[in-house]
């Protein structure tokens, strides 16, 4: 029998595991105004960045995109763009609008002071909050899936154990015909021509190589030595010895399915299957990337501790490790410490994990979003002018 979840259909055709209001802050100068507005009104959520006031070229691109992408994520039912003024705000808002969701724009210097944006604010996300209460969640398949899968503060327990039941889970959604998409481009590296066998068909394999190389010239260009800065020293403390040791684990979150899309920071999957998205290492930076990309949800692992989530697609933390799993019990969703502590299988773990995942598709709550553990962060390339 097909597996299923109680999701909101949206009028693009996805569906929706949360049904938040997002209120997106165009720049940095009006991050306040969105804080305060979600603070202000029940079930919105506050997607800040830090920049776009004087990025240029590729960064901006990339920002606007990015920014466009999460409020088109089917998580949210509507969005609340906050800019300064029309422009760079239209930039935003053009690109989710075609997805059919409403969309209400506010511009602060058109009002008579932050006091008076804020309360024009909370009056259209009120609005926005009252129509988006009306949906009514429904059985759907677990074919209308896209999951990312992501680690961070990785040791040896991760790849033993925490990262394979993630590709179990990874497995089974790609099975039931859905998306998964595992990033962090540095995390393949001494692993990358393993990873790449798995390709389709030849172009796929390019494309994903090309990305891999791409990143090792650019840090090399800035005179970075990769080894120096993954792993980690967390990684290291840990028991990870050798970039190539992290990869061969990272990579299990993927599963055994055969790779059938590559895709740039922030980009969606098109079709069915296993996809890897380009993304930088750190978690934050990456899974916004995810977000952008359409994942309704993240699989995470982590072996000594990462409490942080995702603002727009919740976050699922598990770990194997016993001490974290103990010392760190408020931020983990999901205990798999049986499968190194009394010789559990990993299928039968993963397929725990995988009715998790299903609860939370079905409205279960994370622990990063109950406690607020959420961050966005967009990632940039050159100096601000």
């Amino acid at each position: 029998m097909s597996a299923s979840f109680l999701g909101y259909e949206r009028p693009d055709g996805q569906a929706g595991v949360r049904n938040w209001v997002g209120v997106i802050s165009v720049m940095d100068n009006v991050n306040p105004i969105a804080r305060a507005i979600c603070g202000g009104v029940y079930s919105t959520i506050p997607i800040t960045t830090l920049f776009v006031r004087g990025q240029y070229g590729r960064d901006l691109k990339i920002t606007y995109d990015t920014l466009g992408g999460m409020g088109r994520n089917p998580n949210l039912a509507a969005v609340l763009v906050v800019g300064l003024e029309e422009i760079s705000a239209e930039q935003v808002a053009s690109r989710i609008r075609n997805c059919g969701k409403p969309v209400e724009v506010l511009l602060a210097q058109n009002a008579s002071g932050s006091i008076a944006a804020t309360a024009e604010g909370i009056r259209k996300a009120t609005n926005l909050a009252a129509t988006a209460s009306r949906a009514r969640r429904r059985m759907l398949p677990a074919s209308m899936l896209t999951v990312g899968v992501e680690c961070g503060g990785s040791d040896t327990t991760s790849g033993l154990a925490a990262n394979p039941c993630i590709g179990r889970v990874a497995d089974r959604i790609v099975n039931e015909g859905g998306r998964v998409v595992i990033s962090e481009t540095s995390e393949f590296l001494g692993a990358e021509h393993l990873f790449a066998e798995r390709a389709v068909n030849a172009t796929v394999r390019q494309a994903f190589l090309e990305r891999i190389h791409q990143m090792e010239q650019e840090a090399l260009t800035r005179g970075v030595d990769i080894r120096g800065t993954n792993p980690v020293p967390d990684n290291i403390r840990g028991g990870l010895t050798t970039i190539e040791e992290k990869s061969l684990g990272a990579t299990a979150k993927a599963g055994t399915t055969p790779l059938v899309g590559v895709l740039d920071y922030g980009e969606p999957p098109v079709q069915p299957g296993m996809h890897f998205m380009a993304t930088p290492a750190p978690a934050v930076e990456s899974m916004t990337g995810l977000a952008a990309g359409g994942c309704q949800l993240i699989l995470f692992a982590t072996g000594v501790g990462n409490m942080i989530g995702n603002m727009v697609a919740p976050t699922i933390k598990v770990t194997a490790n016993i001490n974290t799993a103990r010392q760190q019990a408020d931020n983990i969703d999901v205990d798999v410490t049986a499968v190194l502590e009394h010789d559990r299988k990993i299928d039968d773990a993963g397929d725990e994990l995988f009715e998790t995942t299903l609860d939370v598709a079905s409205g279960t709550m994370t622990r990063s979003e109950i406690l607020d553990m959420r961050e966005t962060a967009i990632s940039r390339f050159e100096p601000t002018i």
